[in-house]
């Protein structure tokens, strides 16, 4: 039976009855005559006149998942035959539309979110889901389409006999999976792949029937899907030549391990990675994390607004005093302390860094990579540091209570410390700051500057086109007014040659700067809460990310799609 989920249904069930919208009588009687199976019982709910856009909205919201109403005349015949019909039945979803290089599927059960992958794997698009109505699908497999479809599935069947149909990919894989000796020339390949593509992050993931890799560009991971076939049969080859290259003990295949791999580019430069190697169920798993070297960039061309520039060029020329760069892994928050550091960097100071792994390198600097193995930790290396007789300490990130505290003496003692912290936002940084007791006092004293901050995919110039996705509703929630609403021209990449297809060409850095003003520090020293300090902050012209983006929205740079991946919590 198509439908729902166990887990699904009570989740709606629940919800339903606690909004009072669910007649108790009716629900017993449909639960007896149902045996009390829940996906049955919301399906027969629905098939009995419930209303089912109520349920909709209860699934777009629990799994941040967007609504799609669905019509047989909507659908296009060719984008039905992309995917077998035996899955779209089996699983209650359907192929949409394509847009670029996504394919936009709707899901009855929105936990069938889980199975981009498969259909990546079957159809090389990348998958957006949407959640859409028990209906509305039923509606669709009635159609005339999906019937000859089926009897074109079924007709295969019998001239095959009981062999299943092989769906063919997309792209020819380049790799002969009978020849292993090309396990050394994969590697290379892949490497190589992995820098004309400017990827910051190479997974390599075996699975029970298959293996992948994935490239992370612009912040999103992408299936590679020419190396599956050669991975899969070789997966234990590469994984040795990886390691091997990586420095690692090759016949440790239990625990976890960290290495680093050094490889040449086919323009003869030297490339700088981090490895990691995971056991799992169906074998090691491996992250490499590509570190670009010197980043070059003046940190006048990263992005900041001129005035939330000038705020951190006044704050890391001081001679002593906090700074500190917040966001999630993968924001650039490394490139802003490289960039800060360069912008200072003469003969004149003595800058000492504490890092794991050192990722720039930066001629002048004192860089020392952690390596909590033999006990050589950033509370170690800080402590070593205060006897170098620095003028500017930058440490990697601060992880744990001692570290904290080093640094912050080190800032009130006439050291200028530039530091990372895992927060959402410039105020929290305030918050974790006090929950590693720090006391306020020693905080509002030490931190000069907070800048926190996010990358964003830009829509590419060279095919924008008005986003029909965007609804009212969304734009609400984002925090746009009715007057902002019927005046903006909401626009996304719709994908062409410039950016493959993907809508998307480079990144936007979108930065909040919180500068500790008087006012801020007093609230800082009243411990007073988030609201009020970004009251304060405000009196100095602080904008939060979101309210950037907004602008950058209002420009066609950003689209709402990314916004929301990006700068929305769920």
């Amino acid at each position: 039976m198509i439908g729902y989920s166990k887990e699904v249904a009570d989740r709606v069930l629940r919800i339903l009855q606690a909004g009072g919208q669910l007649d108790q009588d009716e629900l017993r009687n449909v639960m007896n005559q149902q045996n009390g199976k829940s996906p049955e019982v919301l399906s027969s709910l629905i098939h009995n006149g419930f209303d089912e856009e109520v349920i909709q909205t209860i699934l777009s919201r629990a799994y941040a998942l967007r609504r799609k109403s669905v019509t047989p005349e909507t659908i296009d015949k060719d984008i039905l035959k992309s995917l077998p019909i035996k899955f779209i039945k089996k699983e209650g979803i359907i192929p949409l539309a394509k847009e670029g290089r996504f394919l936009r599927v709707g899901a009855v059960d929105p936990t069938k979110a889980t199975l981009g992958g498969q259909i990546k794997a079957l159809t090389n698009f990348n998958v957006e889901f949407f959640v859409i109505k028990l209906s509305d699908f039923e509606a669709c497999l009635e159609t005339e389409d999906i019937k000859n479809l089926q009897t074109e599935t079924e007709a295969a069947k019998d001239k095959n006999g009981d062999k299943p149909m092989v769906v063919q990919r997309r792209r020819t894989p380049r790799w002969n999976a009978e020849d292993a000796s090309l396990v050394a020339a994969f590697c290379d390949d892949m490497l190589q792949a992995s820098i004309d593509l400017d990827v910051s992050d190479i997974h390599i993931e075996p699975f029970r029937d298959t293996a992948r890799i994935r490239f992370r560009i612009n912040g999103v991971l992408e299936i590679m899907d020419s190396y599956s076939n050669y991975l899969f049969h070789n997966y234990s080859a590469v994984t040795t030549r990886l390691k091997i290259l990586a420095d690692c003990d090759i016949s440790e295949k239990r625990i976890p391990q960290d290495g680093a791999i050094t490889f040449k580019t086919k323009d003869g430069e030297d490339v700088d990675t981090r490895f990691n190697v995971l056991p799992s169920k169906n074998g090691e798993r491996i992250v490499i994390r590509l570190l670009k070297g010197d980043p070059a960039l003046s940190i006048e061309k990263i992005g900041f607004a001129e005035s939330d520039l000038t705020k951190l060029i006044e704050a890391i020329s001081a001679p002593q005093g906090m700074v500190l760069v917040t966001g999630p892994t993968g924001s650039g928050k490394t490139t802003t302390l490289y960039a800060a550091l360069q912008h200072i960097n003469h003969p004149g100071k003595n800058i000492m860094t504490a890092e794991d792994p050192v990722e720039y390198y930066l001629e002048g600097l004192g860089q020392v990579q952690a390596n909590e193995k033999i006990g050589l930790t950033f509370e170690s290396i800080l402590r070593a540091f205060l006897r170098q007789d620095p003028e500017v300490i930058l440490v990697g990130e601060i992880r744990d209570q001692q570290t904290v505290e080093i640094s912050v003496k080190a800032a009130l003692t006439g050291h200028l410390l530039l530091s990372t912290l895992h927060t959402n936002d410039a105020i929290s940084a305030i918050t974790r700051l006090s929950n590693m007791g720090v006391p306020s006092f020693m905080i509002s004293a030490a931190l000069s500057l907070v800048v926190a901050q996010r990358l964003a995919r830009k829509n590419c110039q060279s095919c924008l086109v008005p986003d029909t996705t965007v609804t009212e509703e969304i734009l609400e929630n984002i925090g746009f007014d009715a007057d902002e609403i019927e005046n903006i021209n909401f626009r996304k990449g719709g994908g062409c040659g410039e950016c493959n297809g993907t809508g998307y060409k480079g990144r936007q850095g979108i930065y909040e700067v919180l500068r500790v003003t008087a006012p801020v520090e007093e609230k800082i020293l009243a411990n007073a809460q988030a609201p009020e300090i970004l009251e304060a902050a405000r009196l100095d012209g602080f904008k939060t990310m979101q309210e950037i983006s907004k602008e950058y929205i209002r420009d066609g740079i950003l689209s709402i799609e990314e916004y929301t991946r990006v700068l929305v919590v769920n």
